[in-house]
């Protein structure tokens, strides 16, 4: 990491050696390098000297829930975990302090279970529908966050039964009617009751509430996703089962025993025209997007079809294998499906036709893509999960090159959104750039920050930029402290610290064509003046280990 820290003039170096107040400027692409980028670039060398969108959106975050729906929990594993062997066991120590970050249940004791949808919202963190749960004509969510902060959580290490998941009473049935007060484990947010029975359909929209549907029902409803308040609940049949929402916030849920898909505009309250394969015999199962809002349905008889934004059908397609579920898309627009009865994925291109069949693990089900643009697969008769790179591999490209075991009784089947890559990459797409400055001074007082200072900056209409910073004398601490939101050329009155980490957040609409916004350049400012302090390499690296290893992802401030 190169850091452009410009010292004031020699002339005030006479205070007993001290170092003076300084810049950090990100300017060009070199500066901007010093970062790291989630679903953004600065553009070839040289040339665009700025931070912007990429054209084809993953996601921001390096993790990937899998709904284990025989232990009643949900999984949570770190995407850019690696493994020289490829296989992760339980008995690796990797299993607890690499790949498996964390297990929690999906209901109080005594309620109903069986997760097997999941969809992630804008913070990372998730919502599991409990499809066996349709008590007193109610169904159930569950909300569980990725950085739960301070309390008890589970740890990840296997334990003989699960990965450390931790025990929700229910004592009473304090909990049976929603909440979540008899948790031990602080990252189970929110437990809701819905109209919805038996729910599978689940997606988040653009404003981070996330809507709810009933397979046994059809019942669907908006949940806010902060609270957990619902809104008043609507019939959508023939829907309830695979569930997404588009960049124009139209929910898609699929009917499963039918050839239609229902579809509901979240924006203006209006049920719309149904889209519907031709040939009665398909069940409309999964649903997949791609970066032209195209919406892509697989079918239990081995067919994948194609509808454009309007519903309209496109196409219907033979598939690789058979028993079609999960559907993804990745960055370069091909389309994955996981075939439970044939223990494949299919490789399509954006045309529908063929490109591969990959031999997976037993009974595959759900399938997402991960922030580097890598597909994963959860196998559900073979309890793990695999990682397939989509450019290694050989003929075609595509090969397994990572398998993480879950242990007995897991089950994984979600067949829907595990990544964020929906929410993140269609339905509200965003980006980041964050980086971790040094002062080199404890205590070091900071004066001012500011961006797109420059012509070159520019924020379209409906494209935004949140520039978040947080400040402390150690990584570790830093890790814990609260973000704070600033303008274009705000004060940094009252933060002090050796450390400022810096947290750039860039969205656009999900309209196909839409603009990025741009970022053209940044700087903070202290104002201290006293002895800098020395970081050896092995404090600067214990300390990043802390702060992005034990954190993994930031808390976003709503």
């Amino acid at each position: 990491m190169r850091l452009r820290l410009l010292l004031a003039s020699a002339s005030v170096l006479a205070i007993a050696g001290a170092a003076n107040a300084g810049s950090f400027v990100f300017t060009n692409d070199t500066d901007w390098d010093q970062g790291t980028y989630a679903s953004t670039n600065s553009g070839p060398p040289g040339a665009d000297d700025q931070v912007q969108l990429n054209p084809g959106i993953t996601t921001q975050f390096n993790y990937l829930w899998i709904a284990a729906s025989g232990r009643d929990s949900a999984i949570l594993i770190d995407t850019s975990h690696d493994d020289p062997d490829g296989f992760v066991s339980l008995a690796d120590d990797a299993a607890g302090n690499g790949a498996v970050i964390g297990e929690y249940l999906t209901r109080p004791n005594g309620r109903a279970g069986n997760p097997s949808r999941t969809t992630v919202d804008l913070n990372g963190d998730v919502w599991i529908g409990n499809r066996n749960e349709s008590s007193g004509g109610m169904g159930s969510v569950v909300k569980v966050s990725a950085t739960p902060g301070a309390g008890t959580t589970s740890s990840g290490i296997w334990n003989g039964s699960s990965f450390d998941r931790l025990n929700w009473s229910n004592a009473g049935g304090a909990d049976n009617n929603g909440g979540t007060s008899t948790a031990d484990d602080v990252a189970i947010q929110q437990y809701v009751r819905t109209a919805g029975t038996n729910n599978r359909t689940i997606a988040i929209d653009a404003n981070n509430d996330v809507w709810v549907g009933g397979f046994g029902n059809k019942m669907h409803q908006r949940i806010d996703g902060n609270t957990g308040a619902t809104d008043p609940a609507f019939d959508l049949s023939p829907g309830g089962y695979g569930g997404l929402i588009d960049g124009n916030g139209v929910l898609w849920s699929s009917g499963w025993s039918t050839n239609r898909t229902a579809r509901y505009d979240t924006i203006n309250g209006v049920q719309l025209a149904d889209a519907v394969t031709p040939n009665g015999g398909d069940r409309s199962y999964g649903l997949g997007i791609d970066s032209q809002g195209n919406v892509w349905n697989s079918h239990l008889n081995t067919r994948l079809s194609k509808f454009a934004p309007d519903g309209t059908h496109l196409g219907t397609f033979a598939g690789g294998g058979n028993g079609g579920r999960g559907v993804t898309v990745t960055p370069d627009d091909n389309v994955w499906v996981a075939n439970s009865f044939s223990s494949t994925v299919s490789r399509f291109d954006n045309a529908g036709n063929l490109i591969k069949t990959i031999g997976v693990g037993s009974t595959p089900t759900g399938i997402s893509v991960d922030s580097n643009g890598k597909v994963w697969v959860t196998n559900q008769g073979s309890n793990n999960v695999m990682r397939i790179d989509p450019q290694g591999g050989g003929d075609n490209k595509g090969a397994v090159e990572l398998t993480v075991d879950l242990g007995a009784g897991a089950r994984p089947y979600n067949y829907s959104d595990m990544t964020g890559s929906v929410v993140g990459g269609v339905t509200n797409p965003s980006g980041t750039w964050r980086n971790v400055v040094d002062s080199g001074m404890l205590g070091s007082l900071w004066d001012k920050i500011m961006w797109n200072q420059e012509a070159e900056g520019s924020i379209p209409a409906g494209t935004g930029i949140v520039v978040e910073a947080r400040f402390a004398d150690t990584l570790l601490d830093l890790g814990g402290a609260t973000w704070a939101s600033y303008g274009q050329m705000d004060d940094l009155t009252g933060m002090t610290g050796r450390f400022a980490e810096i947290l750039v957040t860039l969205t656009r609409p999900g309209t196909p064509g839409a603009p990025t916004p741009v970022l053209s350049d940044l700087k903070l400012t202290t104002k201290t003046t006293v002895v800098p302090l020395p970081m050896p390499a092995w404090l600067l690296l214990t300390g990043l280990f802390g702060l992005f290893g034990a954190g993994r992802l930031r808390s976003r401030s709503s």
